[in-house]
């Protein structure tokens, strides 16, 4: 109704305007040492030579998403940066300094605290967080020709099938991240799968907003469903039989659904005691480390996230990647996987039961 009324522009204006408010985004701004409830208005500045910049932000002040959120947040904030000659900057600080594991490529995209300005004069907040919204036109209308900085919060997909070619132009490995990747490269060796599983909290291991856990009962079934998955990718290996397709899919085109007995299978999941399982496995690999969500963490060490990074680009560079969906149990249909084969090429499917 609402829409019909007031159309669609003025629908999203308002709610982004209350979206602004609700997640208290303009605290800490003034003008001339006043504290203000918004950063519109106010007088047109002396704009000088420099250009306008676009800062993606995660400070802290809201939640920003786990890391596909901001990753592909990060990606079409550029991208919406490049199309409208804006200058753009990533100010990664919650939970951790992103330029630890991910380092500019092409593009500097490093800021310091000290050159965020919030004088209100010379910098405003903006906010996109709806996917139904036309997003480029939302944060367009954000926009204005007085202030210097735009300090986005978002983590919305603007940038689709083009997702490679912008995050390659923001980032590469930091050496640290280097170093895990070449280390589980060599464990992988080459033409290896990666099957994805996110369980959330559904076996009571993995901390995440208020997700409640099975019941014991819900929890083994759901344990041995995602492990017979697993069997099914390496049936010469653990004996299991070749003709029960209960839980398969078809094939993705020119590439077969069933390793050979030697290749191994990357397993990334959200749950400590899946992977403790899956290890057991033969040619089964996994990253060592803490699995934790980035938005419900409060460690500032840069290594605590490592393992997600690692397992991001890992996929991105494996024969084909996978993701298990238990439709009965309700696992969550992550976009992590998707992402990272998207990233490197690879083709991509979903097994569902």
């Amino acid at each position: 109704m609402a829409r019909r009324i007031l159309g669609e522009e003025r629908v999203h204006d308002r709610l982004i305007e209350r979206g602004i408010k609700l997640r208290h985004l303009q605290d800490g701004y003034s003008r001339n040492g006043e504290i203000l409830e918004s950063c519109d208005g106010g007088e047109s500045r002396d704009g000088g030579e420099s250009r306008q910049t676009l800062i993606f932000m995660a400070d802290g002040k809201w939640m920003h998403g786990g890391l596909t959120d901001r990753l592909r947040g990060m990606a079409s904030a550029y991208k919406f940066a490049t199309e409208h000659n804006l200058d753009f900057k990533i100010f990664h600080t919650s939970p951790f300094l992103l330029q630890e594991i991910l380092q500019p490529n092409k593009v500097d995209w490093i800021i310091d605290e000290h050159e965020i300005s919030h004088n209100c004069e010379i910098a405003k907040p903006v906010l996109l967080y709806r996917e139904d919204f036309n997003n480029d036109s939302a944060l367009e209308r954000q926009l204005d020709s007085r202030h210097k900085q735009f300090h986005l919060y978002s983590c919305v997909d603007t940038v689709g099938e083009e997702f490679p070619k912008y995050f390659n132009e923001l980032f590469k490995p930091s050496p640290l991240l280097e170093n895990e990747l070449a280390h589980y490269s060599e464990l992988l060796g080459e033409n290896y799968t990666a099957i994805s599983f996110r369980f959330q909290n559904k076996l009571g291991d993995f901390k995440e907003f208020t997700f409640k856990e099975l019941s014991e009962k819900g929890k083994r079934k759901l344990l041995s469903a995602a492990i017979n998955v697993l069997k099914k990718e390496m049936p010469h290996q653990v004996g299991h039989d070749n003709s029960d397709t209960a839980l398969s899919c078809p094939p993705v085109s020119g590439h077969h659904h069933l390793v050979n007995e030697t290749s191994k299978i990357l397993v990334t999941a959200d749950s400590p005691t899946f992977l403790a399982e899956a290890e057991k496995l033969p040619n089964v690999v996994t990253v060592k480390g803490k699995s934790i969500h980035i938005d419900f963490n409060s460690s500032k060490n840069a290594t605590d996230y490592l393992k997600a990074f690692t397992e991001f680009f890992l996929i991105s560079k494996a024969s084909k990647a996978i993701l298990y969906r238990n439709r009965k149990y309700k696992t969550y249909p992550s976009n992590f996987p998707k992402y990272a084969a998207m990233l490197g090429h690879v083709p991509y499917e979903i097994v569902e039961e």
